[in-house]
């Protein structure tokens, strides 16, 4: 009798933290959307564009600096003693605070002389999103590794759900407010008062005083995270790279539509891998150390099962909110590219799959084979952005998204079934 209670409490407890991690998830997203909805009733397509760039080059400069170690560190610290997990935070972060600094020294610099003129208030409040979301990145990833899934959740909407609120809001109040800088700075604004609640748990919790510099750790992360640091490039040049390539083929108001229905369906994305579906990679990992086949499966259905659920339920419901939804943006062009929309639900869909198999890959210790498949679908992602862009404008950009997800699901199915 109490063995099963006690079973029961541990599946509503899990229950009750998956819930509370997709409300959370499900704030930020929304509040994500609702900005781009602000940005286009009131800024402008060609605004929203530009903002769905500079998100790219805020999320591709830190995993291409990253050097593939946060997802190593992440599956090192499992399990660790806190002695031993805090000196290998510490070293991380401070590994990437000085390639961040001298890497954007050089960009800068670059950009100064052979870049686009850019605003100095403009520039500035990129460096410093580069800077902040870099290491928010590190430490998001440390703490899924520790199993503190829920705290990271928590941190997260602080630094990317709050803002666009703020930002929302002070636009309404202030129609002067209404410009991109206004919104950047509230972004910077989101990522500091994260880092302020990470500053009060280190020093109200004792993690300072574990606090060092491990060098053994940072020349085996160097090589251990080779191959993740090849599959994050090819995942965000996945994610990013058609976008600059509808820019550069269609324009900047093209780019904003197709940002636009992107930033919606990655609501759905959101909730079920970040939500649901990463947090359980600790588990997972931890079963495929025991060698145990019958759990090993148990963990990948399970999972499975509830990724499915959710992301299948959220999709069918964001799609029966966006055609209510666009009369009221006042762009008709929105509405007329309906058909857009449903392509990159789907190609979500298959995109949530294939990481979903990724994090099998992973709890195999199949790092190359993350790598080959991520450098495989950015390859087939600008050939076919490249061919289908011109020939069929935004449904060509669709369609490639999702023929990729769904060639990248394939691949990864296959190479995990063989590993078993």
């Amino acid at each position: 009798m109490t063995s099963n209670l006690l079973k029961l409490a541990k599946r509503h407890r899990r229950t009750a933290a998956q819930a509370a991690m997709v409300l959370l998830r499900l704030g930020n997203a929304g509040a994500k959307f609702a900005l781009t909805i602000y940005m286009a009733r009131y800024l402008g397509l060609a605004d929203v564009g530009a903002y769905g760039l500079i998100v790219g080059l805020v999320t591709g400069l830190p995993v291409i600096l990253s050097f593939g170690i946060h997802d190593w560190t992440s599956r090192l610290v499992v399990g660790l003693d806190r002695s031993a997990a805090i000196p290998i935070a510490t070293t991380r972060l401070a590994t990437t605070f000085a390639i961040e600094l001298a890497v954007q020294a050089l960009l800068w610099a670059g950009a100064m002389w052979f870049g686009p003129p850019i605003g100095a208030t403009t520039a500035m409040l990129i460096a410093a999103i580069l800077l902040l979301e870099h290491l928010s990145l590190d430490a998001f990833s440390l703490q899924i590794g520790r199993g503190q899934a829920v705290a990271a959740n928590i941190l997260f909407f602080i630094r990317s759900g709050l803002w666009p609120l703020i930002a929302i809001l002070w636009g309404l109040i202030d129609p002067g407010a209404r410009s991109l800088d206004t919104v950047l700075l509230c972004w910077v604004g989101g990522l500091s008062l994260s880092w302020i609640a990470i500053a009060i748990l280190a020093v109200t919790r004792g993690w300072w005083r574990f606090a060092g510099f491990d060098r053994d750790y940072l020349r085996r992360a160097f090589v251990g995270g080779v191959p993740f640091w090849i599959a994050d490039i090819g995942v965000v040049g996945n994610l990013y790279l058609d976008r600059f390539l509808v820019s550069y083929f269609l324009g900047m108001e093209a780019v904003g539509i197709y940002t636009f229905f992107w930033s919606y369906t990655n609501v759905v994305h959101t909730l079920a891998v970040n939500g649901i579906m990463l947090p359980q990679m600790p588990a997972l990992v931890s079963a495929a150390r025991t060698g145990d086949t019958a759990l090993i499966g148990k963990e990948r259905r399970r999972i499975a099962l509830e990724t499915a659920r959710w992301g299948i339920g959220l999709a069918l419901a964001a799609g029966l909110v966006m055609p209510a939804l666009l009369p009221l943006m006042g762009r008709p062009i929105l509405a007329a590219s309906l058909p857009v929309f449903a392509l990159i639900m789907l190609g979500t869909l298959a995109r949530m799959t294939s990481e979903g198999l990724g994090f099998v890959l992973i709890s195999q210790h199949r790092d190359q084979a993350i790598a080959t498949t991520a450098i495989g679908a950015v390859i087939a992602s600008a050939a076919l952005n490249s061919a289908l862009i011109p020939l069929l404008g935004l449904y060509g950009a669709a369609a490639a998204y999702v023929m990729v997800g769904l060639g990248l699901t394939l691949a990864r199915r296959r190479i995990a079934a063989k590993a078993d």
